[in-house]
């Protein structure tokens, strides 16, 4: 009898042993899921002028539920009702009334934007935007590019389909190694650039850190002014010059022996989609021939393509490298990896 009731206590001990194996062994199993799942996840955000409903991950939502507004398009730039679009991605938007201010966080980033001002705020950090903030139909609509890129996100532009798809897939994935750019030894660099409000100007800067590049600023013979810049006034001066492909703003002063320069880094803010007049004007002055040319700009919103195709119609006889779309906070390491990428 005893060894009976001993054999059973063994039994006993083996199967609670057993089953407390087994169960770590399903926590194990269910948080290695768990984790997979988590380190593969992304949100993939896609948006339709004019269309009342956005795709999050493949699944219909409103982007402003029993309202019907809808993204559009207003002085080059995409609008959008932006606060189902944030919290989709994992952010949050606040509205101060009083202010008539917006404040979008994601992460450890805070974007405020004002109605009607050109000024925004990354982390209290001023940045100017290409288009003003606005409310259409008591809605606020702000400027889809700007707010999800200084978030941290990708925004891609299809301008045959009018879509716009905003993706974190970069963050899910490891960073690039960072090569070396190769040696310019015995290549004279110069820096150009225009900048309306200084935006363009820091980017210039870092190139020219970088790079140890001449600079030669492009500065108006009529400065712009904020009026002048005001692009929801069809006949600002901008708006003016833009519209009139044949406007050349003067500049004053010019390049010495431009000459003795092999490589030009040519930058500027996008205006209605592409270059201000005023770097027509600097192109129509020099011959760039047998040059290479590395096109850079800022945006709130728009892409560095059209702006490149243009310098490459009016520079056949150059080597137009593919552009940088840039903000006031590119870092050397961003442009010691265009460098590399363009082989210069």
């Amino acid at each position: 009898m005893q060894n009976t009731a001993n054999l059973k206590k063994a039994v006993a001990f083996v199967t609670v042993i057993v089953m407390i194996c087994a169960v770590f062994a399903g926590v194990a199993v269910y948080n290695s899921k768990t984790d997979d799942a988590y380190a593969a996840e992304e949100t993939v955000i896609v948006l339709h002028i004019g269309d009342a409903v956005m795709t999050v991950n493949g699944e219909g939502r409103e982007i402003d539920p029993g309202r019907g507004t809808v993204p559009m398009i207003a002085g080059g730039r995409t609008l959008v009702p932006i606060r189902a679009v944030i919290e989709a991605a994992g952010g949050s938007a606040a509205w101060d009334d009083a202010a008539q201010q917006v404040t979008l966080t994601h992460g450890v980033t805070t974007v405020r934007l004002v109605i009607d001002s050109y000024t925004a705020y990354i982390n209290d950090a001023e940045a100017t935007l290409d288009v003003a903030p606005t409310t259409i139909n008591d809605r606020t609509m702000l400027p889809v590019r700007f707010v999800a890129e200084n978030l941290g996100f990708n925004v891609a532009w299809d301008e045959t389909t009018e879509t716009v798809t905003i993706s974190s897939l970069d963050q899910q994935t490891a960073e690039p190694a960072v090569t070396e750019p190769s040696d310019n030894t015995g290549s004279r660099m110069l820096v150009v650039y225009f900048s309306a409000t200084g935006n363009t100007e820091a980017v210039a800067e870092t190139i020219a850190e970088v790079t140890g590049a001449d600079v030669y600023e492009i500065i108006p013979e009529q400065p712009y002014t904020d009026d002048d810049l005001n692009y929801n006034d069809d006949s600002c001066r901008a708006n003016r010059e833009m519209n009139d492909e044949s406007a050349r703003p003067a500049i004053s002063g010019g390049v010495e022996n431009i000459e003795q320069y092999d490589t030009i880094f040519l930058g500027y803010p996008i205006w209605w989609g592409t270059m201000p007049r005023i770097i027509n004007t600097f192109l129509d002055t020099y011959d760039l021939s047998g040059k290479t040319i590395m096109p850079f700009c800022t945006s709130g919103s728009s892409g560095i393509s059209s702006s490149v195709s243009d310098i490459r119609s009016i520079c056949p006889n150059s080597d137009v490298k593919d552009g940088l779309r840039g903000t006031s906070s590119t870092d050397a390491e961003q442009i010691t990896e265009w460098l590399t990428e363009s082989g210069v």
